[in-house]
C-alpha cells in the first residue's frame, strides 16, 4: 500500500511510529491461524503508510509460535495522539497532544469522560444537529484542551469499532475485494517505551489510554489515483485502466448491497494489487450501517410522518446520496482524462430502478397477502 501525502502542516513532536521502530502488540481477537488470541507479538515498522487519521504502516510481525518467516502485513493503530489531519486546527495547524496530556489526564482521573461521551453521543443522536467536532472543543483552557483530547478518543475508538464491525458484515468479500483481517490488537510498547495506562487512573477508565488496532492482509500494489502514472499499473492501456475503474465502482456498489455506505470513499482509498491488477478497497473507518441506521430513523419517527415511507427504499436514497461509485467512478474518469485526454465509460447503478424494484416487490407481496386473506 503507498504513502499517503499529510493533509496538514505545521510543527509537532515526531511520532514513535517510525521506519525501523519495533513495537510490542497484544493479540486479543484473532483472525488468523498463524496469529493466537492474547499472545504478544512484535512488528517491526518497514514504512509507514500514512499518518492521516490514523497511523497505518507496513510491518513485519514475528509471532512466538507461528510460521518461521516473519508475517509480512499492515498495521493501523486508532491512536488519537498522532494523525495530521486528525489533530489539525480549524487554521489546519498540527496540535501536539503533549501539550494536552496533563489537562487530559486530570480530567479522566477527575471521572469527568463518561459524562462528557454521554454528551457526544447525545449531540451525535439529534436528528436536527451535527455533532461537535474536536476541534470546537480547543482552546487555551485545561479543560478545553482535555474536552479536544477526549473527543479524539471517542472519534478514534469509533473508527475503530466501525472497521472491525465493517470488515465483520463484509465477511465473503475479504480476500477478494478486501484485505482479510487477521487480527485485532492492542498497543503494548513501541521501541521499549510502555503504553502502559497512567499512574493513579481508576481501573474503569484504563481504556480511555489503550491503543487498539488492527492486522491486515497487504496488498502490494499502488492507489488507483495514480493509475495513470504509477510504474505497476497497465502502461498507457486505456482499456485495462477502464476494467480496473469499473472493477472498483462494481466494488462499492457490492458493499452498498451489503447494507454499508462508505462516509470516506475516494480513489485514494483504493489499492491495485501490482500482479491482478485487481482493486481492493482498503478504509473502512468511516461507514453507516443499513440497520443502525435504521434505528435511528425509527427513534425520529420518520415512519409515523409518511404512511409510504419505507426503511428499504430510504436506505437506498441515503446511498443515492452519498453516491460511493461516483466518489471513485466519476472522480477517476476526470482524472484520466485529464492526464490522457480520453473520457472514459463507467457504468453505475441504476438506484432509481432499485427502489423501484423494491416497491414493486412490496406491493405485489401486499397483493399476494390480501388475496390470500379474501380467500380465507
Amino acid at each position: 500500500m503507498p504513502a499517503r501525502t499529510p493533509a496538514a502542516t505545521g510543527t509537532v513532536t515526531p511520532g514513535p511510529y517510525q521506519e525501523g521502530k519495533q513495537i510490542d502488540l497484544q493479540v486479543y481477537q484473532s483472525h488468523s491461524p498463524d496469529l493466537s488470541p492474547s499472545e504478544r507479538v512484535t512488528a517491526t515498522i518497514r514504512k509507514v503508510l500514512s499518518m492521516t487519521m490514523s497511523p497505518v504502516l507496513d510491518v513485519t510481525i514475528v509471532t512466538r509460535h507461528g510460521p518461521l518467516a516473519p508475517i509480512h502485513c499492515v498495521l493501523k493503530l486508532y491512536d488519537r495522539r498522532f494523525g495530521t489531519s486528525l489533530r489539525s486546527d480549524y487554521g489546519s495547524k498540527l496540535v501536539p497532544y503533549q501539550a494536552n496530556e496533563v489537562a487530559f489526564q486530570t480530567f479522566v482521573r477527575r471521572g469527568m469522560m463518561a459524562e462528557f461521551l454521554g454528551q457526544l453521543k447525545e449531540a451525535n443522536e439529534t436528528e436536527d444537529l451535527l455533532p461537535p467536532a474536536p476541534r470546537q472543543f480547543l482552546d487555551d483552557t485545561p479543560e478545553g484542551r482535555a474536552k479536544y483530547e477526549a473527543a479524539l478518543w471517542r472519534e478514534s475508538n469509533e473508527h475503530f469499532r466501525c472497521e472491525t464491525e465493517a470488515y465483520k458484515r463484509l465477511g465473503n468479500l475479504q480476500g477478494k475485494s478486501l484485505p482479510r483481517i487477521l487480527a485485532e490488537i492492542r498497543l503494548v510498547a513501541v521501541d521499549d517505551m510502555s503504553n502502559d495506562t497512567p499512574a493513579d487512573i481508576p481501573p474503569e477508565a484504563a481504556s480511555y489510554f489503550e491503543v487498539r488496532g488492527i492486522l491486515l492482509e497487504r496488498i502490494d500494489g499502488y492507489n488507483l489515483e495514480d493509475i495513470a502514472t504509477s510504474p505497476l499499473a497497465p502502461a498507457d492501456d486505456l482499456m485495462k485502466w477502464q476494467q480496473i475503474i469499473q472493477s472498483a465502482v462494481d466494488i462499492v456498489h457490492e458493499i452498498n448491497r451489503y447494507g454499508v455506505i462508505m462516509e470516506d470513499c475516494a480513489p485514494r482509498n483504493v489499492v491495485v494489487d501490482k500482479q491482478s491488477q485487481t482493486p481492493y478497497i482498503v478504509d473502512l473507518a468511516q461507514c453507516n450501517f443499513r440497520d443502525e441506521l435504521a434505528k435511528t430513523w425509527h427513534k425520529w419517527k420518520w415512519h409515523e410522518s409518511d404512511d409510504d415511507w419505507d426503511p428499504d427504499v430510504e436506505y437506498w436514497e441515503q446511498v443515492d446520496s452519498e453516491d460511493n461509485t461516483g466518489a471513485i467512478g466519476a472522480v477517476m474518469v476526470h482524472r484520466v482524462q485529464r492526464e490522457t485526454g480520453v473520457k472514459l465509460e463507467i457504468k453505475y447503478p441504476g438506484y432509481t430502478a432499485i427502489i423501484s424494484g423494491i416497491q414493486r416487490r412490496k406491493a405485489e407481496a401486499a397483493a399476494g397477502t390480501q388475496e390470500g386473506a379474501a380467500r380465507v
